[in-house]
């Protein structure tokens, strides 16, 4: 392992107007493949913000009636009455807990029930932020308030997956190529399929997934980079920090960890000044947040479940508990939904395929950089749900659910990902190594079997979603099953005069997740020596 000297193999360029060279795509075919696959994107991403019902994702109840009524609850015009001797926001009908979630948990019934709850009247409940989040998130979501309630949300999860497709994209565009497929390559991986379900959605962790990555992936381009390459980075690492900081209050402390990580992972220098003083501001601020919000003390206070045992035992089960806890970042055990859509089986499995395959491959050349940057993520991933099952007594780490730590799983294995830094004839850190993928016979084939294998994933994850809510639970072989019905006939719910039924949805969705992984597989390879970026 090691860093070696200034770097004679340059960093692919995304110069406007450069050519391509050897065999790699002209530059002008490249820009038009790219936005295909933003089309692809948007498209894909779109399918998965109409796939599930309003209050599916987990404690989207308590979501709805805060975008509805944000705090302070008493200067936002909501109506305030009691309910159960409590006290309540008035929010409509069919955002109160008992009819917008009448179908969770209940894996044998559609979401049809939903239907029957009304937008004109108003109902009390208990369900809203009283300081168990930072100031920011619902603030803007009641922007998106209007009278229809599945308008609203459908409005504010499709922002969302815009949001994040500009913002990220936008720094895929900036960055130097080395770089660039390497943020591209984390995210694809990482997300699948769980992050995609959360990013089109209206949780906070929409937010938080993509502020976090962001902040992470932006703040090392930018140290890479000069000129209006460098403030657009820094833009973007501070538009990052922002959504971490006003979602929730551990997206937030995980600006902290992610400024220890590329502590490691940048060359010390003075260039680098501005990037290391947003960088300790953010941590700064996170920290602050996070104390300033109950999210972690609300795990603590839900109770204990092995109380008198000894401190050692305790550490045993939560440590113990930590393979199954990991596998959580690709659906197994923990799915979308209220945790009412299995994704054990033919999806956990897929995933898991396609993020062993990237660890495997990114063994191949490890620099001391990239380790310790990584194992500092990993401590945090894996740290952070132990400390909290001990302090809290339990004997699981799973009470701290997966979805909480999965912001960090992308910025995980970017750390291992991301090339060297690159020289420029002065001896200045100046863009990266290339990113190479696999070459030859054998690491193509390997490459388009590992994308196949997302695409099928994607595709299988996206169709069960659509499934479990238009049909209820639906009993499929394990490990693998594969067997589809026509999701448009015969549904019980789906959206009252939407234009085009749930298997129109699930089929361009999935032929979207297609193109768009096999445009981004070409375009990663396509291109193998380039000159270093003129940034």
């Amino acid at each position: 392992m090691g860093e070696g000297g200034p770097a004679q193999a340059q960093s692919a360029s995304s110069t406007p107007g450069a050519p391509g060279r050897g065999r790699g795509t002209p530059a002008r075919s490249r820009y038009l493949l790219a936005v295909l696959l933003v089309v692809a994107v948007i498209a894909a991403s779109l399918a998965w913000v109409v796939s599930s019902p309003v209050g599916s994702s987990p404690d989207e109840d308590f979501h709805v009636g805060s975008m509805w009524c944000p705090p302070p609850v008493d200067e936002t015009g909501c109506q305030i009455s009691t309910k159960d001797g409590e006290k309540a926001v008035m929010v409509p009908q069919s955002l109160a807990k008992e009819y917008v979630t009448c179908y969770a948990f209940d894996h044998d019934n559609s979401a049809q029930c939903a239907l029957n709850a009304s937008d004109e009247e108003l109902a009390p409940t208990l369900r809203w932020d009283d300081g168990n989040y930072p100031w920011g998130y619902y603030q803007f979501a009641h922007l998106f308030v209007q009278h229809s309630t599945n308008r609203a949300v459908l409005a504010l999860r499709a922002f969302n997956a815009l949001l994040a497709i500009g913002l990220l994209g936008a720094i895929i565009a900036l960055a130097d190529s080395g770089l660039r497929r390497a943020i591209s390559v984390a995210l694809t991986v990482a997300w699948l399929p769980m992050g995609f379900y959360f990013i089109a959605g209206m949780n906070p962790s929409s937010w938080a997934m993509t502020g976090t990555f962001a902040f992470a992936a932006a703040l090392l381009a930018s140290t890479r980079s000069e000129g209006r390459r460098r403030v657009g980075l820094v833009a973007c690492a501070l538009a990052g920090a922002v959504l971490a900081c006003t979602s929730r209050g551990d997206s937030a402390f995980f600006l902290f960890v992610i400024t220890v990580a590329l502590a490691f992972a940048v060359p010390l220098s003075r260039r680098i000044v501005p990037e290391a003083c947003l960088a300790c501001v953010a941590s700064a601020v996170g920290i602050w947040v996070m104390s300033r919000t109950n999210v972690a003390a609300s795990h603590l206070a839900s109770g204990s479940n092995v109380s008198g045992e000894s401190w050692w035992h305790i550490m045993y089960l939560n440590v113990s508990a930590l393979p199954d806890y990991l596998r959580g970042f690709v659906g197994y055990l923990f799915g979308p939904g209220w945790n009412d859509v299995s994704y054990q089986g033919t999806v956990s499995s897929g995933a898991s395929l396609v993020v062993v395959a990237l660890l495997a491959w990114s063994l191949r050349s490890l620099s001391w950089r990239r380790v310790l940057s990584a194992l500092v993520v990993a401590g945090a991933i894996t740290g952070v749900p132990v400390v909290i099952g001990m302090r809290g007594h339990f004997s699981n780490v799973e009470v701290y659910q997966p979805r909480y730590m999965l912001p960090l799983f992308a910025v995980f294995l970017l750390m291992l990902l991301a090339p060297s830094p690159a020289r420029d004839e002065g001896g200045r850190s100046l863009g990266s190594r290339p990113f190479r993928v696999p070459q030859g016979v054998a690491g193509r084939v390997g490459t388009g079997l590992v994308a196949a294998v997302w695409a099928l994933t994607n595709a299988r994850a996206l169709y069960l979603v659509i499934e479990r809510y238009a049909f209820g639970h639906t009993a499929h072989g394990m490990p693998i099953d594969l067997s589809t019905r026509n999701l448009s006939d015969g549904n019980e719910w789906w959206w009252p005069n939407a234009p085009v039924g749930p298997m129109a949805v699930w089929v361009v969705g999935a032929l979207a997740g297609f193109v768009a992984i096999a445009l981004a597989a070409y375009l990663w390879g396509g291109v193998a020596r380039e000159r270093l970026q003129d940034h």
